[in-house]
């Protein structure tokens, strides 16, 4: 018996979803030829995995058996593969990082371009991401560390807060409400064209947790996910965009305003790595470069475009 990891992913598959057409799809062959692949598999392991008719599909017996078997040796696969990979970045003049779309665009550049002068061949990834893609990112082995909020403590991540900033209101001069809000209030908020990001991101959730914890839900005229057009929105007077200072900042351009709200919610941000691995020495210098940077340029007190905050 020599099956190949291929091989295994597709009994694996096919136990899943039974469906020949579904598995074919997934792994890019006929029809005809997935059966005769498991037909192969079969044979390899002596015994029959499936039972078929004209209308169903289902595992036999022995193919139940080893379902699970063949699940955990995948996973082992795979994890394997990762730490390869991690190892051999370690070794190599590579470096991925994870981030917020705000904190990429603010924190990163100025890191990447000295990196760059340092070392001409470096091989850079960015993956601007929400919160929860980033860390899946980073327990795939797929990033040396991410730039994003840690809503709950996570036991297989260690986490370093770096900044904490507030959420602020990005308006235009079409909408002037805006700029008479000086304190944080839901029952004000709630009068106003909110244009919000979508539940499942970070942003969202702080504001979710803040209209909460005062018995109310929030309702927000506008749901958008990409931060740019979000800035397009208001500038054209759509709405006014409830965001974290460092995003608001990103899309701020003449013509708008940001108003900063006192006892306004504030988000945190950190440095997120993996317990269980170590970091190479190109992603410890760029970490420690991100801390001082941040303390520097984003801490408490945030350098503002002229007249922009009310």
């Amino acid at each position: 018996m020599n099956l190949t990891p291929r091989e295994l992913r597709i009994f694996v598959s096919l136990a899943s979803s039974l469906s020949f057409v579904q598995t074919a799809d997934k792994f890019f062959v006929t029809q005809p030829t997935m059966s005769k692949m498991v037909k192969s598999i079969e044979d390899k392991l002596g015994v029959k995995l499936f039972e078929r008719t004209t209308r169903t599909v289902t595992l036999t017996r022995e193919g139940q058996t080893l379902l699970e078997l063949a699940g955990r040796i995948i996973e082992d696969y795979e994890a394997g593969l990762a730490e390869l990979t991690e190892v051999a970045r370690r070794g190599s003049q590579k470096l991925a990082i994870a981030a917020l779309p705000s904190l990429a665009a603010t924190l990163l550049p100025p890191l990447i371009a000295e990196l760059r002068q340092e070392s001409p061949n470096l091989i850079i990834n960015i993956h601007d991401v929400i919160n929860d893609t980033a860390l899946d990112l980073l327990r795939m082995r797929k990033v040396d560390f991410a730039l994003s909020g840690l809503d709950v403590v996570h036991r297989d991540l260690s986490y370093i807060e770096i900044m904490r900033e507030p959420f602020v209101l990005l308006g235009s001069d079409v909408i002037q409400e805006g700029r008479t809000l000086t304190h944080w209030s839901e029952s004000e908020l709630e009068r106003l064209p909110i244009i919000s990001m979508p539940r499942g991101t970070g942003t969202r959730m702080h504001i979710d947790l803040a209209f909460m914890k005062r018995g109310k839900q929030f309702r927000p005229f506008l749901e958008i996910q990409g931060l740019s057009t979000i800035g397009k929105f208001v500038t054209q007077g759509c709405g006014l965009a409830l965001l974290p200072l460092s995003a608001a900042q990103l899309v701020f351009e003449p013509g708008l305003y940001i108003a900063r709200l006192s006892d306004a919610p504030e988000r945190t941000i950190g440095i997120i790595t993996r317990h269980e691995s170590g970091l190479s020495a190109l992603a410890t210098k760029a970490i420690e470069w991100v801390r001082t940077y941040a303390s520097l340029q984003l801490g408490a007190t945030h350098a503002m475009p002229e007249n922009a905050i009310t």
